[in-house]
């Protein structure tokens, strides 16, 4: 029966066991009492699981499995990381000093400070300054950052005894301090390529002079440091993109204690010191750097802050384009010392350094390129300096300051091309390609300006008068006389003309030869015009002189001898002139001065003996000298002739009262000779060529000028090509200063006096003349529409009368330039010849 009693009870669908218990009300699912419980059916362990899966019962517990486990634990760890990274870097990010750049008014430099540049053999630029146009060019994988240096400091870094208190450069406030009324002293572009992992740094010279972006200050021109004076770092940074065209995406900004702390804090750097330098670092020669603790030696010294500091100073043996390179050695023995650095290293590193700049990064701007640092470590930096050689000349600005004029164009393409490399497709900087200007380009009231201009200051030229060229100036009272002068007392003033004319011509074409007579003959005779300059070498000049005053004529066919590249209008010119001498007084006769370059020992030495004195008796010490000079002609070997050049420059050193007893009064010529040229010819230097030939005449003028009488006046037929301007004719390595310009530039003994004309041969023809000198130097389309009259007969053109277009916006020279100079910068007048003309 117990069996019996325990056996299921089937029931039957849709009837309920009598001894059951209702279900509980509809929608109270969770109804749990113990009767209900009770009555449940037991079923199977099947039914059970299946009623388990169905209505959603009772579920198996799983434990992670021991891969997942370990997942886990590292994404936590790693998480925890990130968040120790962040506070690390966040925490370091604080020590920063942040400043937009911004000042709150602007600051003056007083009239006395950098007033000690030295601007000699640099051409003046009186004109408008010529600005580039287009965007600041950027590419998205170059940083540049401009770092500033400013002119902070304590007497930590600047008393005489300053070593007796480095210890007081510990990173305390008195050490980290920033003034808004600082100046810039020093400022470098550091270009960070980060698909390359490249760095590149350009020192921007601080006597670079450019425009003062502010309002009120519209035409004033400074250095480019002081432009942080007047408006902080904003400003000096928005100079450096609008003048030279490039992107300056941050600034970096440190002062002489924060230099001083910096090379501490990277264990020192090792500097190769030339035995100057290390002169002057000990003061053993007059030096522009304070006192050091330890003296240096000549070769790899291991600096300290300070001793690196006064180094980075050095410019009172060299200049200021060498001490900005100094300043870039630096920097890259900076770079060298922490390639190697451990990652404790580099976080005591930024524990100093960091307190020591001031920048407008952004807290997430650097922590991105901290993520870069890395592979920027050990990397050697390329280096330049701009404005680059050749292509800057001086002006005067505020307070009457000298400072560099660079051609920003030149100096815009070679900044470019040094970050970004070529890019045929930039607009920003000139590819060198020469486009004819149309006349479309100017507005009608532009062409009415032209040519009333024109009309008013030009007229015919008739070549056997010339009295249109060259307007007498008149002299200026002395400011003693003003009082007279407004009480009406008239003074008796005479005019003088001036010192130097200069003819840019191509000696080439067969007109020339008639407009250099026709000059040469109006100066000498009406203005005392006496010496005549010449692009030969002084010593070719010599033997030319004696030709043209009575000398033997077998004397040029020497010279063509010994100079068979000889130009055939300088040979016909030479000729003219003899035979125009002969018929003035002996105290009246023209004489030839050569500026150029002696190239042949033999011609040179052939000359030398013309200089001898026929009544002195030379020493028999001298009879070597004497022999080879006598036995010269176009046959004397090489090797004797500079035999005699190195004696006499040995003698010239030694004992130079020798040389009085074979040359007598020409002694001073042969002294000029030697001091000019007898280097370049016994080194055997390649010929002089673009900026460096008209520096060398430059030179030698200067050397001439002071051994000739006091009344000399000189007229000059210097090619085209060597009176035009480096913004006139090519560009690059093609570039060089003009003679005419540096003769009127800033130290020249003849500033001010100097007027110079350019002669260009034209066709009354639509198309291009064959007769100019260079077809890519001059645009004729302005001139053409304008003054017609200009192709049809010859014609003189004043480019610097009163309110001349030609001073300004008009460049007239290098087609399709529209950042060209004014050809009025450079050239006083313009004469065209009319090729075709009756």
């Amino acid at each position: 029966m117990a069996q019996q009693d325990n056996e299921p009870k089937s029931v039957s669908a849709g009837t309920q066991p009598a001894d059951s218990v209702p279900s509980s009300p509809a929608g109270d699912e969770n109804a749990s009492s113990p009767a209900a419980k009770t009555a449940a059916p037991a079923g199977t362990a099947e039914e059970k699981s299946a009623s388990g899966k169905k209505h959603g019962g009772s579920k198996k517990k799983h434990r992670i499995p021991l891969w997942g486990r370990v997942l886990l634990g590292i994404l936590c760890v790693f998480v925890v990381l990130i968040g120790a990274a962040a506070l690390y870097i966040n925490g370091k990010l604080d020590l920063i000093r942040y400043d937009d750049g911004s000042v709150d008014s602007v600051g003056t430099i007083d009239a006395d400070e950098d007033q000690d540049l030295d601007g000699t053999g640099l051409v003046e630029n009186t004109g408008e300054m010529i600005m580039p146009e287009g965007s600041p060019f950027e590419d998205s994988n170059v940083l540049n950052i401009l770092l500033i240096s400013t002119d902070e400091r304590t007497d930590a870094v600047n008393d005489w005894d300053a070593f007796t208190h480095l210890n007081d450069l510990d990173g305390t406030s008195d050490t980290t301090e920033f003034s808004e009324d600082a100046r810039a002293d020093s400022l470098i572009l550091v270009s960070l390529n980060i698909q390359e992992d490249t760095i590149k740094l350009v020192s921007i010279e601080r006597a670079t002079g450019v425009p003062i972006l502010l309002d009120g200050y519209e035409g004033e021109y400074d250095w480019i440091t002081h432009t942080f004076r007047y408006g902080g770092a904003k400003l000096t940074m928005e100079t450096v993109e609008d003048c030279f065209n490039v992107a300056v995406d941050h600034y970096v900004r440190i002062n002489f204690n924060s230099f001083v702390q910096i090379v501490d804090a990277v264990g020192g750097i090792d500097i190769n010191l030339t035995e100057e330098e290390a002169a002057a670092l000990n003061w053993e020669v007059p030096s522009n750097s304070m006192l050091i603790v330890d003296k240096v030696e000549p070769g790899v010294n291991h600096m300290d802050g300070y001793t690196a500091l006064q180094y980075a100073r050095l410019r009172a043996i060299d200049s200021d384009w060498v001490r900005i390179e100094r300043q870039r050695t630096v920097i890259q023995a900076v770079l060298d010392q922490i390639k190697n650095a451990t990652p404790m290293d580099l976080d005591n590193l930024l524990n100093t350094v960091l307190p020591l700049v001031q920048t407008n990064f952004t807290k997430s701007e650097i922590a991105a390129l901290l993520v870069q640092l890395p592979d920027f470590l050990g990397v050697t930096a390329e280096q330049m300096s701009l404005p680059a050689d050749g292509t800057y000349g001086v002006r005067y600005g505020m307070d009457d300051r000298l400072m560099y004029d660079p051609d920003w164009a030149e100096n815009i393409a070679i900044l470019h091309k040094f970050l970004y490399g070529i890019d045929s497709t930039s607009d920003v900087y000139p590819n060198g390609e020469t486009v004819e200007t149309a006349v479309d380009q100017y507005s009608d009231e532009e062409l009415d300006t032209f040519a009333e201009y024109l009309e008013d200051n030009s007229s015919a030229v008739d070549l056997t008068d010339l009295s249109t060229l060259w307007p007498v100036r008149e002299e200026e009272s002395p400011e003693e006389d003003v009082s007279s002068a407004l009480d009406g007392e008239e003074e008796d003033s005479e005019p003088s003309t001036a010192r130097v004319c200069l003819l840019g011509d191509d000696t080439s074409s067969s007109e020339s030869l008639a407009v250099r007579q026709a000059m040469l003959t109006r100066l000498h005779e009406q203005e005392g015009v006496n010496y005549v300059l010449s692009e030969e070498g002084f010593a070719a000049g010599v033997l030319l002189d004696c030709y043209i005053n009575d000398g033997p004529e077998s004397l040029y066919d020497d010279y063509l001898a010994l100079h068979p590249d000889a130009d055939t209008g300088d040979a016909q010119f030479c000729q003219w002139l003899r035979e125009y001498n002969a018929t003035q007084s002996s105290g009246d006769k023209l004489h030839i001065i050569g500026l150029g370059e002696d190239v042949s020992p033999s011609l040179a030495v052939k000359a030398l003996s013309l200089l001898r004195d026929e009544d002195a008796q030379p020493d028999d010490s001298l009879s070597d000298i004497v022999y080879w000079m006598d036995r010269n002609d176009a046959s004397a070997t090489t090797t004797g002739s500079k035999y005699v050049i190195l004696r006499l420059t040995q003698l010239l050193d030694e004992d130079p009262e020798l040389l009085e007893t074979l040359f007598g009064d020409n002694t001073a010529m042969v002294e000029l000779f030697c001091d000019n040229s007898a280097e370049a010819i016994l080194s055997g230097e390649e010929e002089l060529s673009g900026a460096d030939l008209a520096q060398s005449m430059y030179d030698n003028f200067c050397s001439i000028y002071d051994a000739l009488p006091e009344d000399a006046r000189f007229f000059g037929c210097i090619r085209l090509a060597e009176a035009s301007s480096t913004s006139i004719v090519g560009k690059g390595e093609d570039n060089y200063r003009t003679f005419a310009s540096l003769l009127d530039g800033s130290g020249s003994p003849v500033r001010g006096e100097v007027d110079n004309t350019a002669v260009l041969y034209v066709t009354s023809a639509e198309e291009t003349s064959s007769f100019t000198p260079n077809n890519r130097t001059f645009d004729y389309t302005l001139l053409r529409a304008c003054l017609p009259d200009a192709f049809t007969g010859d014609t003189w053109i004043d480019l610097n009368g009163e309110d001349s277009p030609f001073t300004r916006e008009v460049g007239l020279f290098l087609p399709g330039r529209e950042d060209a100079s004014a050809a009025g910068q450079y050239f006083n007048s313009l004469l065209t010849i009319a090729a075709d003309a009756d």
